[in-house]
């Protein structure tokens, strides 16, 4: 997802938060439904010619934690020109806790998004079967992480630019123009060639890399988020190497920059509404009346907090109207997560203190302190332009722009849309991905929410109908993205699938718990 003003560029980024952080319900069998177990029966595919060096290397894995084990691949930088510069993945396993059928590479989202946590927290998301039975392999894609990552700022400037609210005035937005042509220029600088190499398509390649070093003869993949658009790229170059792979909150392949912005922005506007009105049945929502109430009430402390930024207990860091659309977005992202949003909207409402909010957006951007802990938004800005060129012109942000705040009038007038980071850009990609295909795959599972903020559900029906061979699972719920968070209907099948390769029911829909 390409997000472009300063702050909402990385809007992105949350996508990466579900399959780690919010997996309140660990996916299970249940009573009676347990599955076989059947690894799949293949022969290693045929190297293609002159990677024979990277697909034959030998790895070694050293412990790095409890029960986890770490180390490094190496891939080309450049696939076509694959002697000329290498560069390293890194990757975490969690061993199977019985003997391993295969690798299970997981993904958590982004773009940018750290995939070796999900190995840590596979306990979390997965079932008992599917950690007895697979090798789970959580990787930084390259550009992310400790994959040789990207860099643009420094510290001090990436949280100075991220807390900045998007100016109103004409001189104001002229200075943001010139910030967004500094980022570009300082990203080319820092990151070098990086940069035209870190698109979905040299890291899928990277998996198939990946996948024959460690002796599976198919893919077995769970991707959530922007990791679908990575499973779906895999698919679409490698769809003979297909084997049990499930795509959760599917991210449009096809729709435009601005199609997928206001489609994503609207899902928050909508998410925000379905929170008020669970909201407003109980006993302590921080609002009344009713929800058009509520929309005014935010839309009324949007525009004052750009005036005048609300005080936290960190007196040098008030939160600002960036901060703000950030922290309401954060636990929208998960309906279990709603009872937090109104403790936070209490906290501003009641005591003029936004410290809850200032935390969801440390939280969103990896922020601890005045540090960073990971590369996720800058990675995001690179995979990004590097998938997707810049389209339109200023007269056609500004239009969209208008028209986002009209169709989304929570989130739609502090977002905005523009494309100036990637129009200045030091490389810029051909053309746009198409819609995956995959033909000649084994099935593969997509799975889509119903009130998914993040990744309307439509962009799942359509991915999955794109696909060559694929069966769609829906979950009629609230939420960013559903296996491992929602329902064994939703879980048990899936389960199965992984174990031994049965595709869930075409068609099948679950209700929320």
């Amino acid at each position: 997802m390409k997000k472009i003003r300063y702050a909402a560029v990385i809007l992105a980024i949350g996508l990466s938060l579900s399959a780690c952080n919010s997996a309140d319900q660990k996916s299970s069998q249940g009573d009676g439904a347990k599955a076989s177990v059947e690894a799949i029966d293949a022969k290693m595919p045929e190297v293609p010619a002159g990677l024979e060096d990277f697909y034959n290397q030998k790895v070694s894995w050293e412990k790095c934690g409890t029960g986890l084990e770490c180390t490094t691949f190496k891939v080309p930088l450049d696939y076509a020109n694959p002697k000329a510069k290498t560069i390293t993945i890194a990757a975490k396993k969690r061993r199977a806790d019985e003997k391993a059928i295969g690798s299970l590479f997981v993904n958590p989202g982004g773009p940018g998004g750290g995939g070796q946590e999900m190995a840590e927290s596979a306990a979390q998301y997965l079932s008992d079967d599917v950690l007895k039975n697979f090798d789970v392999i959580g990787f930084d894609p390259r550009g992310v992480g400790e994959s040789t990552p990207v860099d643009c700022l420094d510290d001090a400037e990436l949280g100075k630019g991220l807390e900045a609210s998007f100016p109103k005035t004409a001189e104001g937005q002229d200075q943001y123009k010139q910030q967004m042509q500094q980022v570009a220029a300082s990203c080319g600088q820092k990151s070098g060639d990086l940069l035209k190499f870190v698109g979905t398509e040299s890291a899928a390649r990277d998996i198939d890399v990946m996948r024959q070093v460690l002796g599976d003869p198919k893919l077995y993949y769970v991707g959530y988020s922007y990791g679908t658009s990575l499973g779906g790229m895999y698919a679409d170059l490698f769809p003979k190497n297909v084997g049990r792979v499930v795509l959760d909150g599917a991210v449009s392949s096809n729709a435009t920059n601005f199609d997928q912005a206001m489609a994503q922005v609207k899902g928050f506007d909508d998410a925000f509404t379905s929170y008020v009105q669970k909201c407003l049945k109980g006993d302590d929502c921080p609002f009344k009346g009713s929800v058009d109430d509520a929309r005014k009430k935010v839309a009324d402390l949007f525009e004052s907090t750009l005036k005048e930024p609300i005080p936290t207990k960190n007196v040098e860091r008030p939160l600002t109207q960036a901060a703000l659309m950030l922290g309401i977005i954060t636990p929208l992202y998960d309906d279990s997560s709603w009872q937090l949003l109104s403790q936070a909207f209490s906290q501003v409402f009641e005591k003029n203190d936004g410290s809850m909010f200032q935390l969801f957006f440390d939280a969103y951007t990896g922020r601890q302190g005045n540090k960073f802990t990971n590369n996720s938004i800058e990675a995001n800005w690179a995979i990004n332009c590097a998938d997707q060129p810049a389209s339109g012109t200023e007269t056609d942000w500004d239009a969209g722009a208008k028209k986002i705040a009209e169709v989304a009038p929570v989130f739609g007038p502090t977002f905005g849309y523009d494309e100036y980071l990637c129009s200045a850009w030091p490389f810029q990609p051909k053309e746009k991905h198409k819609a995956y295909e995959a033909k000649g795959s084994d099935p593969i599972v997509v799975v889509g929410t119903k009130g998914d903020p993040a990744t309307p559900y439509q962009w799942a029906v359509d991915f999955s109908k794109a696909l060559d061979n694929s069966v769609l699972v829906t979950y009629e719920g609230e939420g960013h993205t559903a296996y491992g968070r929602s329902t064994t209907c939703v879980s048990e099948p899936i389960d199965r699938y992984l174990l031994n390769g049965t595709t869930p029911k075409e068609g099948l829909s679950c209700a929320a718990k």
